[in-house]
């Protein structure tokens, strides 16, 4: 987090699993392992009120179905899964503060405010990062189709990732790049991911293709919204971008979308948001527990089950839309 962060919202943030000492307790996607086990059965006798307690989400739903018997645990879920896919009573539908991969490889590992004071330069034109994952439930395929098109139409992308060229750190996909290509594997409001709030990090423009409401967190000037299902399109868009050099016109923008990425979309910020929002509410007598998401499951076998229903049908509505885009 920056500097000064904690003491200007008047909070203390303390990572230790095992801590007792607690006003709010968070957790991101799922309780740690208490006793070394691959899968988490941890079970955290409260220190707080329940209702002092967040669940951050790091899934789309085209991936994963969080059970009800775990997510009714909590006060409040921070999420950007669709209200079909996720129901609370305290959901907040929101992008959810994911960790970003700019900046940290086996060799470094860049501070937020070092990275606020980062400045690349900028000697290449297009960078892009994709796997060779090809599911079909969720956009991977999509992505990777459209990138190896686009690679073929144009000399100057260069393609990174597993089964391409390999990065330590994913800056050095990014930073000397004016452009890059950013393709979330979800399509939906709200969900924003790492694909693109690391070109912001390393102040380059995104040719973006994600959630439809990005301009709700970041200056509209700092992407150009793209379809991949649309691949004439978008490549028209990229090269009348390239060659009217948008990048020079457009990095005020992209600074701005940096320091709200670093101050303002992370994960201790939602944090500070909530708190505030909500006050703390004062522990009583009772003893109350949150479960792993695993051990929540072993304790509702029917509720599981009818989350499992619901995820297969999900997966099988998305392979049957993604089979009809081809």
């Amino acid at each position: 987090m920056p500097a000064g962060f904690s003491a200007a919202r008047g909070l203390v943030f303390t990572f230790d699993p095992e801590a007792r000492d607690y006003d709010w307790l968070v957790v991101y996607e799922n309780l740690p392992s208490a006793g070394g086990e691959r899968r988490s059965m941890r079970v955290e006798e409260l220190a707080c009120a329940p209702e002092n307690t967040i669940l951050f989400t790091t899934e789309p739903s085209g991936i994963k179905i969080y059970g009800r018997a775990f997510t009714r645990q909590f006060g409040h879920v921070v999420t950007s899964q669709e209200p079909f896919a996720l129901r609370h009573p305290g959901r907040i539908w929101s992008q959810a503060g994911l960790r970003w991969f700019y900046g940290e490889g086996s060799r470094r590992l860049m501070t937020a405010d070092e990275i606020a004071g980062h400045f690349p330069e900028k000697t290449n034109v297009l960078g892009t990062v994709c796997s060779t994952k090809r599911q079909g439930h969720t956009l991977h395929r999509l992505r990777y189709d459209f990138t190896q098109a686009m690679a073929a139409r144009m000399p100057d992308l260069d393609v990174f990732g597993r089964g391409h060229r390999p990065v330590d750190d994913k800056a050095e996909s990014i930073d000397p790049y004016k452009y890059h290509l950013a393709i979330e594997n979800h399509l939906a409001p709200h969900h924003f991911t790492e694909k693109l709030a690391d070109p912001f990090l390393g102040l380059s423009l995104p040719f973006y293709f994600g959630a439809p409401n990005a301009a709700d967190y970041f200056p509209a000037d700092s992407f150009i919204p793209i379809d991949i299902r649309k691949p004439d399109e978008a490549w028209r868009i990229m090269r009348e971008a390239i060659d009217n050099n948008e990048y020079e016109r457009r990095l005020p923008a992209i600074r701005e979308a940096r320091r709200r990425v670093l101050e303002d979309h992370n994960l201790v910020a939602l944090i500070a948001d909530v708190v505030e929002k909500n006050g703390t509410r004062p522990k009583g007598d009772g003893k109350a527990v949150l479960k792993s998401q695993r051990a929540a499951r072993q304790g509702h076998p029917l509720l599981t089950a009818g989350d499992f229903v619901f995820r297969e049908a999900l997966h099988l509505k998305n392979r049957i839309a993604g089979l009809l885009r081809r």
